[in-house]
């Protein structure tokens, strides 16, 4: 998102806004939202795919059987409470039946979603515990304290981890702040429970776990033929090259689940992985 400025945006973006000032109430407003000419959102997506290298921002996966949706972090029509989804007391204490319909055109309040992420999202948009609520046609909302963690910020993309395919919080302490986010994050936007998705990401690990082992392998026979048996160190070597390659391979950007695929790199622990796979990863800009 940073330095994407499309030209002739910011005008159109506020002739709408004027529109939505000028319904008489939130109903009105919905209205006027549902109107497909008015979905001028849209726009983004080829782009924001682009960014993205195809990918859907929340899960890392594409979308292969549904279209893309432009999400609206902060909802537009309305908030509802996250009780029925995590027992986290949020600053909320009622439904918010206007949402942030004055950022509906706010360029900021974009995400790239594929459809199950958007569609279990929904309107939930939780505040942590003492923070402001935004009021309207200010920017107070980006003074906000949200618990839902946010593809566009590279903090947040920290929070969350994988125990194998599985999507875990990165700090293990319960009461944290940190666990608390990725643990209702993961909820909302369905990581651990959409079956296609794990399915996906299953398949990855294997892929992963095959390059791993013929690696550890590979590695284990240079160190024992070293000095002993130059031919089956040289086909040892060669082997272990293209082990590596092609783990590092799968952290390029357009790849799939690049998160889930670091956590296990270093999960292994390994001196051998951080010196040929994850360096040499970080020379390419991959992590």
């Amino acid at each position: 998102m940073a330095g994407y400025k499309p030209r002739g945006w910011q005008r159109k973006a506020d002739v709408h806004l004027k529109a939505l000032r000028h319904c008489a109430d939130m109903q009105q407003r919905k209205a006027y939202l549902d109107t497909s000419t008015h979905k001028v959102w849209n726009e983004h997506k080829k782009k924001f795919e682009r960014l993205s290298h195809g990918k859907c921002w929340f899960s890392e996966a594409r979308a292969t059987v549904s279209d893309y949706a432009i999400e609206h972090f902060r909802p537009k029509k309305g908030v509802d409470l996250i009780k029925s989804k995590d027992e986290y007391r949020e600053c909320r204490t009622a439904t918010d039946p206007n949402g942030y319909w004055w950022l509906s055109y706010e360029l900021e309040n974009f995400r790239l979603a594929a459809y199950k992420p958007n569609q279990l999202k929904a309107n939930y948009f939780p505040l942590e515990a003492g923070s402001i609520i935004a009021k309207e046609l200010d920017n107070s909302w980006r003074k906000e304290k949200y618990m839902l963690l946010d593809p566009c910020i590279e903090g947040d993309t920290t929070l969350l981890t994988y125990d194998g395919e599985r999507p875990i919080e990165a700090n293990p302490n319960p009461l944290s702040i940190e666990h608390i986010r990725a643990r209702i994050s993961i909820k909302v936007y369905g990581l651990d429970r959409l079956q296609r998705l794990k399915s996906a990401r299953a398949v990855v690990l294997q892929y992963l776990k095959n390059y791993y082992n013929e690696a550890s392998r590979n590695w284990n026979a240079m160190n024992s033929n070293r000095g002993n048996n130059q031919e089956a160190y040289q086909l040892a070597k060669i082997g272990f090259s293209n082990n590596c390659g092609y783990i590092i391979a799968m952290l390029r950007p357009d790849k799939e689940f690049t998160m889930m695929v670091l956590a296990f790199l270093k999960g292994m622990n390994k001196q051998w992985i951080r010196d040929h796979i994850l360096t040499l990863a970080e020379r390419k800009r991959y992590i």
